[in-house]
This record gives structure tokens, sequence and C-alpha cells, in this order.
């Protein structure tokens, strides 16, 4: 939401403006700054950009999003990119393509509208291609989408739409999805196409005196005529401020719909969460605020999130949903020590605890403003392999775009693995630890999961057996974890057995993001697996077939 003030940052000439636009700021959050609570900075560094990465651009660069083309014919596999730039008075929807997989970008286009010009405004712009025909709308259509007219006097702001028919290049308007009745905001269009196949644009909404600001929807059947304007979330205590919705349609054909909720102060100020539809356009009592995704230790994500759907590389069904947000906070609400470089994924279709993975583009420790980590997009390759990033992050007093592709599975080794170190191992989906039932000291004692104590039976002496292998030793028994009879067979039991050096005891450990692995026994190349998918104490280890899901996935923490 902040990045609406930016309007007054334009017009600035030298460092007086950038002074005024943070005490503007300061006033638009009047609370304390006290752990938890931001203290919001409009101010830019007069130094180079922290953030890594390629810039996209010269000059400013804000808001950016990015689709890869998939229903152009010749042109698919080319990647787009838009931002929100200024001529002078006039705002600008620069837009940019790739043609080698996000290696380098070019201005392709330029989107002009008469509506943001002269100092009216141009705020959190969208960029969105159409997977199916709507109306006379083909496939493979470009959409793009502002908040228009918020600097007008006795503005009444639209949320514009504008569409390309030749992959970028020229732009032509095509409608409006919302309209303000009065001096109320439209904020932060985004499109998805819903089950029926009806264009749906989702936006935040001041127009509502009962509500400071509430999520609505729209739908049109051809992009020209809208209908069914309703809210979606819309809190029952009036100062909340839910606000950038983003929706992604999953395999299994439901919805998933990333927001943040702004409110008066407190750790969970402009925390994310989520909320689900079976059918993209009926999501519940909009009073439900839905949920919020945190990892097995607590952390959470504040503040401008964007939401990607990245196929599984292992094949699994699911995929995985990645999350990512100006910044990220530990379980008390103060900044986490990765904050400004972390994605949040999760296997599950967003149940469960999430786990932490690399950001391509590093904003370290970005604070409260409209610029640094501000609604950064996610673009994963078709594999599921790699991801594509665009940050945002001061040069000087200048607010740039960077670029750059990490990867989504991690090094696949044993890197940060110590060895001779005792570690617990923390399952990422069920966020319990890897355990000897009832502390049994006796060779084939049974492991499962349990809540995570501190105790012996949870510690494990990791220690390398070459080829990349290793044993994990239980601290209390001194015996190793083992699959039963050397056995190959997807389902058979882990437990711990004499050390007796054999293929059933050696597991290949790889680093599958930030601290999680997945661990593959040597013996039949199965993964160390929660049977069922189990969150409950209690719930068996097993090996099975590798599948890239969370129960295989194991946070491996230092004791």
């Amino acid at each position: 939401m902040i990045l609406r003030l930016y309007h007054l940052l334009r017009r600035a000439r030298a460092r007086a403006a950038l002074t005024l636009l943070t005490g503007v700021l300061g006033l638009s959050l009047a609370v304390p700054a006290t752990a938890g609570t931001p203290q919001v900075s409009g101010r830019s560094p007069a130094v180079s950009p922290a953030a890594t990465g390629t810039p996209l651009r010269d000059g400013t660069g804000l808001y950016p999003r990015a689709v890869r083309l998939a229903h152009n014919g010749a042109a698919n596999g080319r990647v787009l990119a838009s931002v929100v730039t200024f001529d002078g008075s006039n705002g600008v929807g620069a837009i940019h393509e790739s043609t080698d997989q996000g290696a380098s970008f070019r201005e392709v286009g330029r989107v002009v509208d008469p509506d943001s010009a002269a100092g009216q405004g141009l705020c959190c712009a969208t960029l969105f291609e159409l997977p199916r025909q709507v109306g006379g709308l083909r496939a493979g259509t470009l959409l793009w989408a502002s908040s228009a007219g918020q600097d007008e006097q006795d503005r009444r702001m639209a949320l514009r739409i504008w569409r390309s028919d030749d992959v970028g290049r020229t732009w032509s308007y095509l409608s409006s999805c919302a309209v303000a009745g009065g001096t109320g905001g439209l904020w932060e269009p985004e499109f998805s196409v819903a089950a029926d196949g009806a264009l749906v644009c989702h936006y935040s909404d001041e127009t509502d005196p009962g509500h400071s600001q509430k999520l609505v929807a729209a739908r049109s059947y051809d992009g020209v005529h809208w209908q069914g304007h309703h809210d979606t979330v819309a809190s029952g205590w009036s100062a909340d401020r839910p606000g950038m919705p983003m929706v992604r349609q999953l395999p299994d054909g439901s919805y998933f719909m990333s927001f943040e909720i702004c409110n008066p102060g407190g750790q969970y100020q402009c925390v994310v969460h989520f909320r689900t539809s079976a059918d993209g356009w009926n999501w519940g009592d909009p009073a439900f605020l839905g949920y919020r995704p945190e990892t097995v230790d607590g952390k959470y994500l504040r503040a401008a999130p964007t939401v990607a759907w990245a196929p599984s590389p292992d094949g699994a069904p699911n995929g995985r949903l990645l999350l990512i947000a100006q910044r990220l906070l530990n379980k008390d609400g103060t900044p986490a020590a990765d904050s400004g470089r972390t994605i949040l994924a999760n296997t599950e279709n967003g149940s469960g605890p999430w786990y932490e993975i690399e950001a391509p583009v590093a904003v370290p420790a970005p604070e409260v403003n409209y610029c640094q980590n501000y609604s950064s997009p996610l673009l994963p390759s078709a594999d599921g392999r790699r991801v594509l990033e665009i940050a945002t992050d001061w040069d000087g007093s200048v607010c740039k775009p960077y670029f750059a592709t990490g990867s989504l599975t991690g090094t696949g080794d044993a890197a940060g693995v110590v060895d001779g170190a005792l570690h617990r191992l923390v399952n990422a989906n069920s966020g319990h630890c890897l355990d000897v039932a009832a502390d049994s000291r006796e060779p084939g004692g049974n492991v499962q999961q349990w809540t995570c104590n501190g105790l012996g039976p949870q510690d494990w002496t990791v220690r390398a057996r070459g080829g990349g292998h290793f044993t994990l030793t239980g601290r209390n028994s001194g015996h190793c974890l083992d699959v039963e009879n050397g056995s190959a067979t997807p389902g058979a039991n882990v437990r711990q057995w004499h050390c007796n050096g054999s293929a059933a005891q050696d597991w290949r450990l790889e680093n599958a993001g930030r601290g999680y692995y997945r661990l593959v026994a040597r013996a039949g190349g199965r993964c160390l697996d929660v049977a069922e998918g189990s969150r409950a104490p209690g719930g068996n280890v097993r090996q099975w077939t590798c599948n890239g899901l969370q129960p295989q996935l194991w946070r491996l923490q230092r004791v």
C-alpha cells in the first residue's frame, strides 16, 4: 500500500522532497515503533544498491510483474516483464522482453494511459496472459491493468485495463473493471480465470465507509462488461485493511489467493494471509481472514506478497506454491536474519508449515517502504527447478528493479551438513522431530516423528561415509538409522539397529533449500518419509519413493 504515495517522490527534484515523503509516510502509520510494529521509511540511502541481481532498466521501475508466454505460438517461452515508471509527470507502463529465459531484457513496448498523464497518478500495475479465450479476446491476449487517477482533484479512481495482440509491442484501452463513485481508492488489480471461464479482476477497495479497505472481485465474460462485484475479504473490524490480492489456480482445480492484512499496529501488522476457493469466484464468508503461512519454527511474511505455482521436478501432482513478501519475521515479530532474501515454499496446496528457499535476488534487511523488495514477482521455470525473480531496491534516490534466476531445488548435495556434529531433524510437513520411540536403547527400536522436546532420542550424530553418504547415530542408544533388512521396497520400515556399515544405514543427504534436506537410502534409493504425510506425534517413519513432497524434507538443526 505504501507505493500509493510514490507520486510525491516522482515530483521531487531534490533530497528535500524525500524528507517530505518520509514525514508523510510516517504519519500514514501513526503507531510507535516497537518490536514487530514497522516504522515506515520513505528514505533512500545515497549509496549503491544492496540488492543482488542485474538491473532490469535504467531509472525508476516500480511494482514489477512477469509472465512467460505460453499461448502465443512462436513467441512461447519469451518472458515479458512490466514496471511502473514516469516520463516527467506522465505515468507509464514499461514492457520488457527476454528471449533467453530471463538472462537479459530489453524494453519493447509502453502503455501510455491518458488517465495517468499530467500528474493524474499511476500505481500498482499488473501483467497477465489470457490462458483461454474470453469473449472476443483470444488465448494469449496480454492484459495490463493499473490504478489510475489517484492524484486528480476530486479524484475518481479507476482500474483501467489495456490489451496487446502483438506480444506487448502496442496497447489499446479495453475496459475498467471498477470505477470509484467517490474519492475512495481502488488499488492493486490482479487477474485470474475462474472455473466457468470468466475473467476475474481482484482488487483492494477503499470506497466502502464500513471498511478502511477490503478485497473485492468482479468478473467479465468478454473482458469489456464487468459484473458481480462482491467482497472476498472484508474484516469484521473496520480498521483492518486486507490488500494486494493475487490468485493462482492449482492443479486440482482449486484457487489460492495470497494477500496482506494491515491494521493500526502490533506484531502482525501487514502480515501475509491466504484463502482458497473451489472455483475462483466464490471465496466463502468474506469476514473469514484466512490462514497465516508459517515455517516450522514460526517465521512468517510481512507486507506486499506475491504468489506463484511451480511444477514439481519429481512429478508430484500438487507441484509447489511459492510465496514471497517484503520482509521475513521471526516468531516473536523481530526481523529474521534472512529477511529480504527468502521464498517460502509448500507442496501441500498451502496446508501445514512452509519451508524456506533462497530468493534469487537478495535485498538484505529491507525497511518498510514502497521500494525495497516491494511486491516482487516470481516466475518458475517450466520444469520447476529454477525461478526468476524481479525485486526493487534503492540506487541512490532511485528505486530500480533487479532480476536474477536461482534454484528451487537447493544444491542437491550435502552442503551445510557438519560432519560429526549432533543434529535434530525436523520434518517440513509436520514440524515434529525424528525420534526413537519410547527412548528405546534396543536394536530394532522404532523410529517415528514426535513433538520436538530437546531430549536425547531426537539427537543424531551425522557422520560422513564418503560419496555423499552419511550415517545417523542416535545419541542415547548409539544405534544407527536403518532400513529394516536393507529392503528396497517402498514402505519398508525405518528403525535403529547396530551400526554395521551396511548400505541400509548409509543415507545420501541432498540439500533442498535453506537448511532442508532429503535423505536417500543407499540400499534402495528411497527417501526417508513420514507415512501418509501424518502431522500427528507418533506418525511412523519409513522409506518411500522420492517424490519431492514435504513429508520427505527434513530441516537439520545443530544441537
